[in-house]
């Protein structure tokens, strides 16, 4: 059944690709699973990032340059200060209108407030709190004190929107064409009564309310479909389908793993794809920096709750040789990709890097601080299919050869994503080997990547609340914040991964942003 549906699926595409379907024009992006979920001030996974960003339209949206253009907003002025953002909404704004359902909705300043008191309501646990932490009042409403009404967020009228900040955040402007940012109508959202943004059942999607450049067509078990009218050569339909290329298993063998990069795109099956490729004629390659390959050693360990014996086996892993394949030694928890300001912020910070003294003897004091005169039961596990295993079995071959003597020899394990995932935020895991990627180009939020090592106290955790905290932090402050972190050895990187999206060389204006990653295809044509 798994084959057939993938036949049909390419068969589909190929065939809407040559005839044009009535002059649609589609784009597929095959993904590992299908967006579960389209309520813009949630919207974290990579699949819900494309659906939500090509569905709403927030104030402003972010061009190939990364530089905001005026979307709901006709205009915006900025205080001398920086700490006051007035926009002015364009005539006219509505939501989609909805099949079957009597209610028209017209877009007002009021929804762009909802959407942010939606953000900083503790129920609704949005992961867009740190990027508008600078808001006036924020950290009160979102612990309760406050009333949603004091946030720094207003509508003296239905076509102005105002925001007062706490503190001067540089990158506010750009902030708001995250997800979170999107209008959402409270009428429309009371009457989803807690469904807002899920599936609905049937073929009517009254749970979804957009506004953006396309709309909901479809949505079932095997992708996310939508369209808008059709317009000369621009994309009409964005087709977000589940990846399934491989072949089911055969009575005692095993499956043949979904196709990935070029090989996903030879076919004609998607349009565009991840690739750890850099150059594939005949195909675009974009390339880009964002995943910072790390050790995370879970701190509630008997063990490794020590701190030397942390930096003993950090030590060690540091004089790995990480380079070749796409590789480039680390500098820092924050990968080139991210921005402080308007330049890289790897470039104004430099390495960060700790220097840790000899491993023998951290590891000695450290046993013996834990009370035993040798490590057991430790394994390592890592993602399958990442090609990181021979970086795993360098690593432990040089663990074995420098603390041989403390039996520093572990098992290593490839775990399915899904478990993977699963037991990295369960803390079922002594050491982990993944790739520490952003969710936004932001070094602050970079930095809180390192939550995921589950840190169980010391200057890590008072750094992390800081961070959450303030959002306008210089590369100079964040750099040592970086380094502190770094010096605790809960988290430990060892290099950049770099990658490339490839892209079928009749698509052009794609915009593409790595972290999710997000591609956004408002301006994005292609050959019918």
């Amino acid at each position: 059944m798994r084959k057939f549906w993938a036949a049909l699926l390419c068969c589909l595409f190929a065939l809407c690709f040559l005839s044009g379907c009535g002059s649609q024009i589609s784009f597929t992006w095959m993904v590992d699973k299908v967006p579960a979920n389209l309520d813009p001030q949630l919207a974290i996974d990579g699949s819900e990032l494309v659906a939500v960003t090509n569905l709403y339209s927030g104030l402003v949206r972010l061009d190939e340059t990364g530089t905001p253009q005026p979307e709901c907003a006709e205009s915006w002025e900025i205080s001398a200060d920086g700490r006051t953002y007035t926009f002015q909404l364009k005539a006219g704004l509505s939501y989609e209108k909805l099949k079957h359902h009597d209610a028209e909705y017209t877009l007002t300043a009021d929804d762009f407030v909802f959407a942010f008191q939606r953000i900083f309501d503790r129920e609704t646990q949005s992961p867009y709190t740190v990027a508008f932490s600078a808001l006036e009042n924020s950290s009160d409403v979102l612990a309760g004190s406050l009333s949603a009404d004091s946030l720094g967020v207003k509508a003296p009228d239905p076509s102005t929107v105002v925001f007062a900040l706490e503190r001067a955040d540089p990158q506010f402007l750009k902030k708001l064409a995250l997800p979170g940012a999107m209008p959402c109508n409270r009428e429309f959202f009371e009457k989803t009564r807690g469904a807002y943004g899920l599936p609905a059942r049937g073929s009517v999607w009254v749970n979804v309310l957009a506004n953006g450049p396309f709309r909901l067509s479809n949505w079932n078990e095997n992708g996310l479909f939508l369209r808008r009218p059709s317009s000369g050569n621009l994309v009409s339909n964005l087709r977000i389908v589940l990846n399934a290329t491989g072949e089911p298993a055969a009575s005692g063998a095993k499956p043949t793993p979904p196709l990935t990069g070029a090989a996903l795109l030879a076919g004609s099956s998607a349009s565009a794809a991840l690739s750890n490729e850099f150059e594939h004629s005949p195909y675009t390659a974009i390339p880009y920096t964002a995943d910072t390959w790390s050790l995370v050693f879970n701190c509630s360990h008997p063990l490794l709750s020590q701190p030397q014996l942390r930096k003993a086996l950090a030590a060690a892993a540091l004089e790995l040789d990480c380079s070749g394949e796409g590789r480039m030694p680390a500098q820092g928890l924050v990968p080139p990709a991210v921005t402080a300001g308007d330049a890289s912020y790897r470039e104004l910070a430099g390495s960060q890097m700790p220097h840790f003294s000899d491993p023998v003897e951290l590891c000695r004091a450290g046993l013996e601080a834990a009370g035993v005169t040798r490590f057991s039961d430790i394994s390592i596990i890592l993602p399958k299919g990442s090609n990181s295993r021979a970086q795993a079995e360098a690593l432990n071959q040089k663990w074995q050869k420098q603390l041989a003597p403390f039996s520093a020899f572990f098992s290593i394990k490839e775990l399915p994503a899904d478990e993977f995932g699963r037991r990295i935020r369960s803390g079922d895991y002594q050491i982990a080997l993944l790739p520490l990627t952003p969710t936004s180009d932001s070094a602050p939020e970079a930095l809180l990547s390192v939550s995921i090592a589950n840190p169980t106290g010391g200057r890590t955790l008072q750094l992390l609340d800081e961070l959450k905290s303030a959002g306008n932090w210089s590369a100079e402050q964040l750099a040592a914040a970086e380094r502190t972190i770094l010096e605790e050895a809960v988290v430990v990187p060892l290099w950049y991964q770099s990658r490339s999206l490839l892209v079928q060389p009749d698509v052009s204006d794609l915009i593409f942003r790595p972290f999710g990653p997000v591609l956004d295809l408002t301006w994005t044509q292609a050959s019918k």
